[in-house]
């Protein structure tokens, strides 16, 4: 069976991709997620609920959720080693525009520290 991994998981998109690969395209699919939106917006952005739905919905059989913050390197590095997914689809953000003006550095090391985390995780353990 082929494995995905899906950062952002917990999120409107990441979900919706979740959902997708693990009921029609019969793929394993891991998602990673912190649920930093919770910590970016309050109380009303917390997306454990999401995390939860798809524990439910799609079960162990097809869905395993890993706790994972894109800006810890070591830990993006020990997950996508232990895992070598066949694909990745990277949707862990900070999507504010207005929260990115009033806290650049925690916007930046998430959209960007983060996605270079997973690039050069990818780089080092999938370069297929």
């Amino acid at each position: 069976m082929k494995r995905l991994l899906v950062t952002g998981s917990s999120g409107l998109i990441g979900s919706e991709v979740c959902t997708y690969f693990a009921r029609h395209a019969g793929w394993f699919v891991h998602g990673a997620d912190n649920n930093a939106r919770a910590l970016f917006f309050g109380p009303a952005g917390d997306t454990r609920w999401n995390q939860r739905r798809l524990e439910a919905e799609l079960g162990d059989v097809r869905f395993l959720h890993h706790e994972l913050d894109i800006r810890d390197r070591a830990s993006v590095l020990k997950l996508v080693d232990s895992l070598r997914p066949d694909a990745i689809v990277h949707t862990a953000a900070q999507p504010s525009h207005d929260l990115a003006a009033k806290m650049p550095f925690e916007d930046f090391d998430t959209n960007a520290g983060g996605t270079m985390n997973l690039l050069e995780a990818v780089r080092w353990y999938c370069a297929e």
